[in-house]
């Protein structure tokens, strides 16, 4: 059984939510905004399906919200590490 449409569409807006809300807090560039959003929802979608990706289960529990609380934490872990990465910038050079 696939996880039904509205639980797919709340854990999409979780990321999207997420990623909005770290584009801000990072005050990067628009295309920094668009980047952290589509972060987000990929980090939402792998935490949220992480016990499927890790071979615990074979479909994605939704009768608890525990899928939510990973799919949150999976959006922010993504988001973070891409800041991170994000943040090294190259030296310039002096011609």
């Amino acid at each position: 059984m696939p996880i039904p449409i509205p639980n797919f569409v709340l854990m999409l807006l979780i990321g999207i939510v997420f990623g909005g809300i770290a584009a801000v807090f990072l005050r990067g560039k628009r295309s920094v905004f668009v980047i952290n959003i589509l972060l987000g929802i990929i980090g939402a979608s792998l935490g949220a399906f992480f016990p499927v990706i890790m071979g615990q289960a074979t479909v994605v529990d939704v009768s608890t919200p525990s899928y939510l609380i990973r799919a949150l934490g999976g959006s922010f872990m993504l988001v973070l590490l891409a800041s991170l990465f994000r943040s090294a910038k190259p030296p310039a050079i002096d011609r």
